[in-house]
């Protein structure tokens, strides 16, 4: 059953990974960018403009942020496979809502040196208030499609409001969010029924 699901060899890896491995990776990653970061800021001959610190900061952020995206892409991606397909949900605005705060990001600071002011209000605020949505959906999109995966059925708010909430605070939520994708994980191709059979045997 394994290969009928639209994964691959990546989002296998998050998938299958333990909670304390996609915390350690996501966080040396995180380490290893400030720490790029703030040799460019202490060395004496550098003097570097807020641009091109934006810049550095947006380049060393890339790895972490590409992870971090993937992880969520995979959990998201997987869940939405084993749901019913009378309970799924769009996953093609969540491949959106995904990608659309990283490229407005990036957008956001050539905006800022170039556009006028007047100009700069109105294009950002409509751009701003899409990129909040698309923040938030990836965490509803993931935590429903968590519950509705582990249920078969239709789910309230109330029943996904823990893992919603625990997604959002990441390093907290991910020793308890991580342990149910490896669990459905394992039920949906097998993996867990296998190891009992060796065992078995």
């Amino acid at each position: 059953m394994e290969n009928r699901l639209p994964i691959n060899a990546i989002s296998r890896f998050f998938l299958r990974a333990r909670h304390w491995q996609i915390f350690l990776l996501l966080l040396a990653l995180g380490i290893v960018g400030n720490v790029i970061i703030v040799t460019f800021m202490l060395r004496p001959q550098a003097s570097l403009q807020f641009q091109q610190l934006e810049i550095i900061n947006g380049i060393v952020t890339i790895p972490f942020l590409l992870c971090f995206l993937w992880w969520f892409w995979s959990m998201g991606s997987f869940l939405n496979s084993v749901v019913q397909p009378r309970l799924r949900l769009n996953g093609r605005f969540f491949a959106f809502a995904l990608l659309y705060p990283s490229i407005y990001v990036f957008a956001f600071f050539v905006l800022i040196n170039n556009a006028k002011p007047s100009l700069l209000f109105a294009l950002i605020l409509p751009f701003h208030l899409l990129a909040m949505v698309c923040i938030l959906y990836p965490l509803y999109f993931t935590s429903k499609s968590l519950v509705l995966a582990e249920t078969n059925s239709s789910a309230s708010f109330r029943d996904y409001a823990g893992a919603f909430f625990l997604l959002w605070f990441f390093p907290i939520g991910v020793w308890f969010t991580q342990p149910r994708i490896n669990r459905l994980y394992a039920r949906a191709t097998g993996i867990g029924e296998a190891a009992s059979d060796q065992g078995v045997a």
